[in-house]
């Protein structure tokens, strides 16, 4: 029976009204391949670059976004999980990413400082979406979509949002689909050119979209957010009918937020704590028991 990786720290992060779980599992530096994996890493060769993007510096230029397949896994288990042990094991054939996304589930497998192996261009750089040079491999994080799943996607957007904000990036100029380090503005060689992210590029710029509503939701990212509570269930399915009890009577901006083993049905996020004031009278009314829950965005 196959052993499940635990990650080694648990992130949370606040987009908006939505919260992230990032687990966390780093491929440490002195990890090696117990057998040929791919042409740049043989047996005894380390399992990733072992090198910070952008020349050095850590400081990524962008992200790229790709998918992978979906596959079956054993009970107890997510493909997000699967997909980091498999890369743990060495059967990735030397492919190393920053991030695996499964529906919700979210697994960081470098830091975000670090140079991966995803974007097939080797160490060239190419003209980017400023004009500057940019290698995919050199210089962005990268995230892995895993199958053809619009929770997955929704996902990576919430994720590609938070990462643009954290890192000082735009997603009008700093997110990239893989295909565009495979066959990028400046490259006249053969046209081959990856199919990828698959699932997404059908729909690219709506996608961006996505991830630019969630950017405008992080603008302030690191200020105080009053939300309305109102229940928490240890029962999943009690705190979705109160939900849709919410949304059914107006309260559209209604959500569920896990924490502490409890689902919390919430309402609203507000930098001010007037607004979340004048929402808990409004619910009150209803006939609703509230209070106001207080989060550092």
């Amino acid at each position: 029976m196959a052993t499940f990786l635990q990650p080694d720290k648990i992130v949370k992060v606040q987009i908006g009204s939505h919260e992230m779980t990032i687990n966390q599992k780093i491929i440490p530096d002195n990890l090696v391949a117990k057998k040929d994996i791919a042409s740049y890493v043989k047996k005894g060769d380390k399992m990733k670059p072992c090198a910070k993007l952008n020349n050095g510096s850590g400081k990524p230029k962008g992200i790229t976004v790709h998918n992978t397949g979906d596959i079956k896994v054993s009970s107890g288990t997510n493909a997000a999980e699967q997909y980091t042990r498999a890369t743990y094991n060495g059967n990735m054939s030397g492919v190393v990413v920053h991030f695996y996304v499964w529906h919700r589930e979210i697994w960081q497998n470098l830091d975000e400082s670090e140079r991966g192996w995803h974007a097939a261009d080797g160490s060239t750089r190419r003209t980017d979406h400023r004009g500057n040079k940019t290698g995919g491999n050199l210089d962005t994080i990268a995230i892995e979509c895993i199958g053809p799943d619009s929770e997955s996607e929704d996902t990576v957007a919430k994720l590609v949002a938070y990462l643009c904000k954290k890192h000082g990036l735009d997603p009008k100029y700093d997110v990239y689909t893989h295909n565009y380090w495979m066959y990028g503005k400046d490259d006249i060689a053969s046209g081959a050119r990856k199919n990828c992210p698959i699932y997404i590029l059908p729909h690219w710029n709506q996608f961006l979209e996505t991830v630019n509503k969630y950017f405008a939701s992080v603008a302030n990212m690191g200020k105080t957010l009053y939300k309305v509570q109102c229940g928490a269930f240890t029962v999943k399915s009690n705190a979705e009918n109160l939900k849709a009890k919410l949304i059914k009577e107006g309260f559209s901006d209604a959500y569920i937020v896990y924490a502490n083993k409890l689902y919390k049905v919430q309402v609203g996020a507000f930098s001010e704590k007037s607004n979340a004031e004048n929402l808990q009278n409004d619910l009150k009314k209803k006939g609703y028991n509230t209070f106001i829950s207080q989060a550092a965005q």
